[in-house]
């Protein structure tokens, strides 16, 4: 019975993924009449947060001349405090010098997209957040064949593909040069990335510790495949674009690794599909329970967090960011789309996205801060009012953990209440003033 309900479900995600139509998978897709499809984080983040990740679920782009990519769109993630190692022979990551404060700023980090085509390696490093979300167009300008044709330019320039080589692809011409890969296959899917897709994006502050952690991560990755025997084989089910980047973040404690070329039941049950990841990260970072010490000491990754990095996911700063499609635009087709899809039985992810971008302390700064301000302050005012002096003395596994816990909660209550008193100085600042001019001017 269990093997009839498998391949049930099997065939259900091949039909949503290959053979249906617009209207049969119109339920699993967000629809701009339903959301804001323009969110960006205050421009006063980056002067607050020196370091983080965004994990970024792209949609499916369709090229006004050429056929349409996958349906369930695309993984990629920006980390601020990463950049592209010039030096490696290979896709390689290395500190950036600083914490950068403009997200402009060529040492600002690096994108990482991992590659169905790659052979020798799994992922690209792409430097810069322009290159990586804009390409080679400003926000006033139309998308044109020039522009596309710079954006190309540009990224042999900067060696992106330095080193990658690749399988057989579609449409492959010239031999397999990077070129004619990035022409067809890396713009607007590795960099580049609003040129033809929607992204959304949840963003989470890390430590410097933790950032260590990623980019040992990645690093190990793509040399496991650079200087290893085996080549790398992009897998649907088992090691897609999800997988790498939920394992980096894993390195870093801030949840639990997928396993990769392990095909197991209970992975349909939580497919590795890039918009499931962005929202579950959303989650965690804004709904995730940390009220109860107890309850976080006996979770794995957040008791390692809270140890090894005197962290937890659920913090000040975790914000949702959504990009659409370049417009005016004259290669891609400029319609929004983004693919929630989901298993049979657990249902539900459009409909959380859709809340996630309704609700002011995902997508704006203050109210973030705000928000984070008052549980703090509602978990200590607990403690307090609760607090039996002697239970530590009569013996409790948790005496450490429930020190070290309430001292993590005074900090961060400390540091929300400074960046508080920052934000308006630092919004009002001329440099905030024509980022967010920038932003209304895209918005509209």
């Amino acid at each position: 019975m269990i093997l009839i309900v498998f391949a049930a479900i099997v065939v259900i995600f091949t039909a949503l993924v290959f053979g249906l139509s617009d209207s049969v998978i119109s339920r699993f897709l967000l629809k701009p009449d339903r959301i804001i499809v323009e969110r960006r984080p205050d421009p006063a983040y980056d002067k607050l947060f020196p370091y983080y990740v965004e994990l970024c679920a792209t949609s499916q782009f369709r090229p006004k001349l050429k056929g349409d990519g996958g349906i369930a769109g695309h993984a990629v993630m920006y980390i601020k405090g990463a950049c592209k190692d010039e030096h490696a022979s290979f896709p390689q990551l290395r500190r950036c010098h600083g914490a950068a404060t403009d997200i402009y700023d060529p040492e600002h980090g690096a994108g990482v997209s991992v590659g169905r085509w790659f052979r020798n390696v799994n992922w690209v490093a792409v430097p810069g957040y322009k290159l990586f979300f804009e390409g080679n167009v400003n926000a006033d300008e139309p998308l044109t064949q020039a522009h596309f044709d710079a954006t190309l330019q540009e990224v042999v320039d900067k060696d992106v593909y330095k080193g990658v080589d690749f399988h057989n692809y579609p449409n492959q011409r010239d031999g397999g040069s990077v070129k004619d890969f990035v022409s067809q296959h890396g713009i607007g899917t590795d960099l580049a990335l609003t040129f033809a897709r929607s992204a959304f994006c949840a963003r989470l502050p890390i430590t410097e510790k933790m950032l260590d952690e990623v980019i040992d991560f990645l690093n190990d990755k793509n040399r496991e495949y650079a200087e290893g025997e085996a080549d790398y084989n992009w897998s649907v089910w088992a090691d897609n674009c999800v997988h790498t980047l939920r394992n980096a973040l894993a390195a870093a404690n801030i949840w639990s690794p997928l396993s990769v070329r392990a095909v197991k039941f209970r992975q349909i049950f939580n497919l590795a599909v890039p918009a499931n990841e962005f929202v579950n990260l959303a989650v965690l970072g804004n709904m995730g329970d940390i009220t109860d010490y107890r309850q976080i000491q006996d979770d794995g990754p957040r008791r390692d967090a809270l140890h090894e990095f005197n962290w937890l996911p659920t913090r000040q700063g975790a914000l949702v960011k959504t990009l659409p499609v370049h417009a005016p635009n004259d290669l891609y087709d400029t319609t929004f789309r983004l693919f929630t899809l989901q298993s049979p039985f657990r249902m539900g992810k459009t409909e959380q996205a859709v809340d996630l971008l309704s609700d002011p302390r995902f997508v704006n700064l203050d109210a973030n801060l705000r928000y984070f301000s008052k549980k703090y302050d509602d978990i200590l005012a607990a403690h307090d009012e609760h607090r039996d002096r002697l239970a530590s003395v009569r013996g409790t596994p948790y005496r450490r953990v429930e020190r070290l816990y309430y001292d993590y909660i005074k900090a961060q209550r400390a540091e929300v209440a400074s960046m508080l008193e920052r934000l308006p100085e630092l919004e009002s600042s001329p440099g905030a003033a024509r980022a967010e001019q920038t932003n209304m001017h895209k918005a509209n």
